[in-house]
């Protein structure tokens, strides 16, 4: 932000030297990068950070200046003479159809206008800030930006369509020709100015040709504004068409500003082109920003800054910046001014606006760190467990970006999920959060098999991101995503000993379900004490092309929340059994379509009859091929029998294995197959 040092002091009277205010201006955060003298006067090149739109014009840097150096300020008098009989809406009609978008839309006209040169103050301190004159409308227009931070734009009123201005949405491709003299396309996510017919500006960002002032111009309606920021910096971007005004209104101007700039210019107007300014004005408004006042804490100032500060020099400091303090037994209440309504939000804001004018110098400084050991939470205890185990299984940690490319997330989302998406004038690509972690995995895979990586084994604990029904902020969830190349048995053994090792009394079992990503039957879900934490599964062909992936894998991925909640149980110890066991494989000939958890469940209802002596079953093999029919399969499962008080006879298991296997002929036609 350029500043005129001569036109600076119209609002605060500041006497020191050019090399003073440069040095003021740093010490409350507004450093100056260049200083040169123009003429008589002094430029000053201020950085104004983004927060702070209000210090985009004099009038802002003046009210910095005067808190810093104790001074007051002011707002230069307008003296807003009605001299044209007519009323404005005579003239103009104004129409908003974008309130979201344009929430304040003022309008004044100003007749008998004579466009000509500038006066020389004018002129001097435009050019002192590097601004060449043009005429005294556009120049008067110009001289409100860069005093008050406020956009201005001025239509030639005689070239608008029955004196109209329509605020609305762009028609799908509709075209304006902007004051630069370049053809723009526009869509119907972009705001206008339009008269009855056709656009006459783009919204925030330029004007354009058919309404642009000239030489004949005698009537003039001046537009003041507040136009979304978001929408002006869209559309700026997608037109790669930036101005002064755009800059401004992508940071969030001043909405109460927005009168007071209109009549300010329009006096100007009167003054310097010898107008008459209609009676009144358009205001279309949605409802303004509502008060926001916010409280500071005496002893929370001192913690955060080490300082006693006395409650009148905090008050002091507040008053100057324009926030209205009122103490009342420790507590300092705030009032938020319109300008600050962008950046003051909370207790902490106040706080650093108190310590910026008071200076850093005066903190005290320790030449030690203090550092106060905390003992970790369960989410970094499980975290700990989790990565101790899989590292020890020979798996490597990835970390990946939140984003991914649509053609890799579509494979791991069902039909028609539409993923949470940041806007694509900010990232054209690959600009979808991830709502699983898996895609990232893969494409991990993919790039160590072009380098030729033979055996890969990962995973991956991150946040995943997924839309919630009805809109509003999306669920963030933590999973902990595993990619294994070999079978699944093997991935399988792996969360057998993370479960073990989280809580010795659980136990995990894999229950065979359908999962869209992985091959028929080469899907399942988690279970760990009745509950599912997650899927397993080898990837379907398909989802293997599109990664463009040869050796064969498994992927397993687990609800980390579901892992949490297992870390720390206290375990239960029970004593060892001294008495052997007994062993039974059996291979049994069963259906296709039956499932493991199915045939598990038939053998532990039958096996009730041994009692606690049925320890364990235990899946080992299937095979289909020959010697077994079409349409049937060979499935090996191991029974562990043993008793605790006492040795077994194996003519007491073969009574159990016999109804056992009875029991699986009636419910599953299942036959042992010999």
């Amino acid at each position: 932000m350029k500043i005129s040092l001569d036109w600076l002091k119209d609002y605060v009277d500041y006497t020191g030297t050019v090399a003073e205010l440069v040095e003021l201006l740093t010490h409350v955060g507004f450093p100056v990068e260049e200083t040169h003298q123009v003429g008589d006067d002094w430029m000053l090149d201020v950085e104004v950070t983004s927060n702070r739109p209000d210090c985009l014009g004099h009038i802002g840097i003046a009210r910095e200046v005067a808190a810093a150096a104790g001074l007051s300020w002011r707002l230069p008098e307008v003296n807003l003479v009605e001299d044209d009989p007519k009323d404005v809406s005579e003239y103009a009609v104004v129409k908003d159809e974008a309130l979201d978008l344009c929430s304040r839309y003022t309008a004044r006209v100003v007749t008998g206008v004579k466009v000509g040169p500038s006066p020389d103050w004018m002129v001097r301190r435009l050019e002192t800030i590097g601004l060449r004159s043009i005429n005294n409308v556009v120049d008067i227009t110009n001289y409100i930006l860069m005093e008050i931070g406020q956009p201005i734009h001025s239509f030639d009123y005689n070239r608008l369509e029955n004196g109209m201005i329509i605020v609305r949405r762009a028609d799908e491709e509709e075209v304006i020709e902007t004051i630069d003299h370049t053809q723009h396309k526009l869509n119907a996510d972009m705001l206008v100015i339009a008269d009855a017919s056709r656009p006459v500006a783009v919204a925030g960002v330029m004007g354009g040709v058919d309404s642009e002032v000239s030489e004949e111009t005698s009537i003039i309606l001046m537009e003041s504004a507040h136009f979304n920021p978001l929408s002006v910096r869209k559309t700026s971007r997608a037109l790669a068409l930036s101005s002064d005004s755009s800059f401004r209104f992508e940071r969030n101007v001043d909405w109460e500003m927005a009168e007071w700039a209109s009549q300010r210019s329009c006096a100007l107007l009167r003054e310097l082109a010898g107008g008459k300014i209609a009676r009144g004005v358009i205001d279309l408004q949605d409802s303004p920003p509502p008060a926001r006042t916010v409280a500071l804490r005496m002893e929370r100032l001192k913690l955060y800054t080490g300082i006693d500060f006395k409650p009148d020099y905090v008050t002091a400091i507040l008053g100057r910046l324009g926030f209205e303090p009122n103490y009342n037994n420790g507590l300092i209440t705030c009032q938020v001014p319109s300008w600050r309504y962008n950046d003051v939000s909370q207790e902490v804001d106040l706080i650093e606006e108190v310590i910026r004018i008071h200076g850093f110098e005066p903190i005290a400084t320790e030449n030690s760190i203090h550092i106060r050991l905390t003992t970790p939470d369960k989410f970094q205890k499980t975290r700990e467990s989790v990565v101790s185990v899989l590292h020890g299984c020979g798996y490597f940690e990835t970390i990946s970006v939140a984003f991914i490319e649509d053609v890799y997330h579509r494979p791991f989302t069902p039909d028609n999920f539409q993923p949470v998406r940041v806007s694509e004038y900010i990232r054209k690509e690959n600009n979808a959060l991830r709502s699983s972690l898996l895609p990232s995995l893969m494409v991990c895979r993919r790039r160590n098999q072009d380098s030729g990586n033979e055996a890969c084994y990962l995973y991956e604990l991150a946040a995943t991101h997924v839309p919630v029904t009805g809109g509003g902020v999306p669920r963030e969830n933590v999973y902990l995503s595993l990619l294994g190349d070999g079978d699944l048995r093997s991935m399988r053994g792996v969360l057998e000993t993370l479960v073990l090792q989280l809580d010795r009394a659980s136990r995990l079992t894999c229950r065979p379900a359908p999962i869209f990503w992985a091959r028929p039957e080469g899907g399942a879900e988690l279970v760990v004490n009745d509950k599912v934490i997650g899927v397993i599964g080898v990837p379907a062909e398909p989802v293997m092309k599109a990664y463009d992936l040869e050796k064969p894998l498994c992927l397993a991925e687990i609800d980390f929340s579901a892992l949490i909640e297992l870390q720390g149980a206290i375990p239960q110890l029970k004593p060892l059994i001294r008495f052997p066991a007994i062993i039974r494989d059996l291979s049994l000939v069963l259906d296709e379509p039956i499932r493991w958890i199915d045939l598990e469940q038939a053998i532990r209802l039958a096996g009730q009859c041994a009692g606690d002596n049925l320890r364990d079953v235990r899946f080992i093999g299937i095979y289909r091929g020959k010697g077994i029919e079409k349409g049937k399969k060979s499935l090996t499962l191991s029974m562990e029998f043993r008793r605790a008080e006492g040795t077994l006879t194996h003519e007491e298991v073969d009574g159990w294995q016999q109804t056992i296997l009875t029991a699986l002929k009636g419910q599953l036609a299942a036959d042992l197959r010999v």
